[in-house]
């Protein structure tokens, strides 16, 4: 078992974190993801001669959740996946759903037109769509999530 560098975390993090994690079994039967940004969506990534395409598997992110930036050559997708209503009388037997905030961080193949660049969200599936340049771009862009 890995055990966090404390230079990330803190003292003070650690122990937000495990006052959450006791306030949440005193509430609740259900197991909980023990540290905030726990999860990362699952992610390919594929280059072509004229762009990079990155897909992302969000289901149940809504649309409006979803936040989609390039750093450099750097590709940073983030967002909430909000957790499903609790029912009284229920128990969950077994859980592999993460809910929560996420982000996902990619390095890029290659130099990016992002001001061109291109996201749609559709089935779950968030694709990204980044044509390629030559030369040098720091810049911070944002790219709107459209639903189709």
């Amino acid at each position: 078992m890995e055990t966090p560098r404390m230079g990330l975390a803190g003292p003070d993090y650690i122990q937000r974190e495990m006052e959450r994690f006791f306030e949440h079994i005193g509430r609740s039967k259900r197991p909980v993801c023990f540290f905030e940004k726990a999860w990362k969506p699952l992610c390919d990534v594929l280059e072509t001669d004229s762009e990079v395409l990155i897909i992302a598997e969000l289901a149940g992110v809504p649309a409006g959740q979803i936040d989609v930036k390039v750093e450099g050559t750097v590709l940073v997708i983030s967002g909430v996946r909000p957790e499903p209503s609790a029912e009284t009388n229920r128990a969950f037997c077994q859980m592999e759903i993460n809910y929560g905030p996420f982000e996902r961080t990619i390095q890029l193949p290659a130099q990016v037109d992002a001001e061109s660049g291109s996201a749609g969200y559709e089935d779950g599936f968030l694709q990204v769509r980044l044509p390629k340049v030559k030369g040098r771009s720091r810049k911070e862009v944002d790219i709107d999530v459209s639903t189709e």
